[in-house]
């Protein structure tokens, strides 16, 4: 895919990501899909819920879909570079809309339980690593190359899924209570029905490319381990995305066993992290303009190895929804900077299939988090789960400082495409 030039803008002022047309088509598509997904993120474990009354369960449904992204984003990431972006990202939203509509069809019919449940949400996972890497991997073909501009790309991108985080759980539990999860999943499958519509009328098609490699998934995950901040930031990536799974599979669980069964708490507590990190994530947006977005990644998630050990202090309900706030803000401060950092660390011709493996590496955390939350809280409690969760992001925070120290500035590889094979003796 060639660059595309960003708008023209007055001499002295920096371009202004926000009025390029084909960030626009992926800002409102993103925003249509996480809105239905964050209506989800309420409404399916609370189905579960309903359906079996046990949240080792849900953290069993839940962590399916987990399980496939990471499965699929492993072995089909020689795939997803053969086929490229636009197309992954149609086949996704395509295939996952029916996907979700069928739960609240199955349960209408009497035919939904965990077995089903964990079938379908295997089949919907299976897209999800594939469409992350290549929204990730489609902007620098956008935007360009440069690390401010992508680095704004990336806030701008974060700040629709994070408006969707702030306002999807609230509006889920409301219209839980009002006419029950699975009607909520079907809004959620029209979503993406519009999402693929946004993006098959108005995302430009590539140019012809020359036919990419076939590469084996060990081949990417060596180019991830073959540098320091990549392999260290893609562990501490790993581990952060393990506590956060866990918090949120636990926030429908504190919300019935603590807060009377409400799925407007459920809700809230979502809504309140989602309000620090789209604040975290506008500032950053902002603040890349003269921060370099490496510090401000490693500011971000130290923050955040400190502030999880607030957890296990039995905080009332304020308490812990303060606390979801300044996660969230230190989360959405760091998150863009650090896609920034790693997508330009990347060779160019690498990236789709490299990010859809370091993608899966992070959810294959995920799935861990979500399974053994469920589990531990339901035959230990919930504060060991918080012991648990506050020192995996202290772990993390370490990876990243570590990651970061000695290697200041982009990787060789990554400055300009990989060489070509006929350079180097096979030999």
């Amino acid at each position: 895919m060639t660059t595309e030039t960003t708008p023209t803008t007055p001499a002295g002022s920096p371009p202004s990501v926000w009025r390029h047309p084909t960030l626009r088509v992926l800002l409102a598509a993103e925003t249509t899909s996480m809105l239905g997904t964050q209506l989800s993120a309420v409404s399916m474990p609370w189905l579960v819920l309903q359906l079996t009354g046990s949240a080792a369960d849900m953290g069993l449904v839940m962590a399916a879909q987990l399980a496939a992204i990471t499965v699929f984003g492993f072995f089909g990431a020689s795939w997803t570079g053969r086929i490229g972006p636009r197309r992954i990202m149609l086949i996704g939203d395509a295939v996952r809309g029916p996907l979700v509509a069928l739960l609240p069809v199955l349960y209408y019919l009497h035919c939904l339980n965990t077995a089903t449940f964990v079938v379908v949400m295997f089949a919907i996972g299976a897209f999800y690593a594939p469409y992350l890497a290549s929204q990730q991997a489609i902007l620098p073909s956008v935007v360009g190359e440069d690390e401010q501009l992508l680095g704004r790309a990336n806030a701008a991108l974060h700040s629709a899924t994070r408006l969707s985080v702030l306002l999807g759980p609230t509006l889920g539990g409301l219209l839980i209570s009002l006419f029950g999860a699975p009607t909520v999943l079907l809004v959620d499958a029209v979503s993406f029905a519009a999402s693929a519509l946004l993006l098959s009328r108005l995302l430009p098609h590539s140019p012809p490319q020359a036919p990419v490699p076939r590469r084996s998934p060990t081949a990417a995950l060596r180019l991830l381990l073959s540098d320091r901040l990549l392999s260290s930031w893609s562990g501490g990536l790993a581990l952060g995305e393990m506590a956060w799974q866990a918090m949120f599979a636990l926030l429908p669980v504190i919300a019935v066993t603590l807060e009377g069964g409400s799925s407007l708490v459920a809700g809230g507590l979502l809504t309140a992290f989602g309000g620090g990190a789209l604040t975290g994530t506008l500032l950053a947006g902002r603040l890349m303009r003269r921060v370099p977005p490496r510090t401000l990644a490693l500011t971000g998630r130290v923050g955040l190895g400190v502030v999880f050990f607030a957890l296990p202090l039995h905080l009332p309900l304020p308490g812990l929804v303060c606390l979801l706030v300044v996660a969230g803000l230190l989360n959405g401060v760091s998150n863009a900077p650090v896609a920034t950092v790693r997508v330009l660390r990347i060779p160019s011709d690498r990236r789709p299939e490299a990010l859809t493996v370091a993608t899966a590496l992070a959810l294959l955390g995920g799935t861990v988090g979500w399974v053994l939350s469920g589990t531990v809280a339901q035959h230990a409690g919930i504060t060991p789960v918080f012991w648990g969760l506050a020192i995996l992001q202290a772990l993390a925070a370490v990876l990243f400082v570590v990651g970061a120290l000695g290697t200041q500035g982009a990787a060789p590889s990554a400055a300009a495409p990989a060489p070509a094979p006929s350079t180097k003796d096979p030999r």
